[in-house]
């Protein structure tokens, strides 16, 4: 697994002076230390893992976020949900797992997995700026709350960018909507 951070510098403890700089710009945080620790001792246990590339994690409100560069959604679902409820286990919060990426589209489709994001509509507004709203279809299986989503898009993408969400009707058994 490719890290930001040299190895070496993750299973002694004792930074270099390029990783430390890394810490101290605030292009990494002491949680991004602590996880990448747990992932190469998890690398021994799950070998699927080792073609990933690290980029960070985000702690919101009782959820973690943790981001790859590529390949984390071409894992086996079962080693996928596996590093999931170890990590969880490990840090005590809820975990999401995805592929990092720059495209609007595609990172906030990954954020809301395994809902369905149905529409996503810009605002330009008189002033400059942009307003976005991301609309789902159902509240109950995006795992997060919406002012969590935001605050994590407004981080990774510095995008500000609201949720709204829309449940579908379902017809009782036998109705056929007549």
């Amino acid at each position: 697994m490719e890290f930001p951070v040299c190895v070496f510098d993750l299973k002694t403890g004792v930074l270099c002076s390029k990783c430390e700089q890394k810490i101290r710009e605030g292009e990494l945080t002491p949680t991004d230390l602590e996880i990448m620790r747990f992932f190469l001792e998890l690398e021994k246990k799950f070998p699927h893992i080792s073609s990933l590339k690290y980029v960070r994690s985000l702690a919101a409100d009782g959820y973690l976020f943790v981001f790859f560069e590529r390949g984390f959604s071409s894992l086996p679902a079962d080693v996928q949900t596996s590093l999931r409820n170890e990590l969880g286990l490990r840090t005590g919060l809820r975990v999401k797992l995805m592929d990092i990426s720059r495209d609007l589209n595609t990172f906030l489709q990954s954020l809301v997995a395994p809902a369905r994001l149905l529409a996503i509509n810009k605002v330009w507004l008189p002033d400059q700026t942009t307003e976005v709203k991301a609309v789902v279809d159902d509240e109950r299986s995006v795992g997060a709350p919406p002012n969590v989503l935001s605050a994590i898009v407004q981080k990774v993408l510095n995008i500000s960018v609201s949720f709204e969400f829309q449940r579908r009707t379902r017809l009782p058994p036998g109705r056929f909507g007549r």
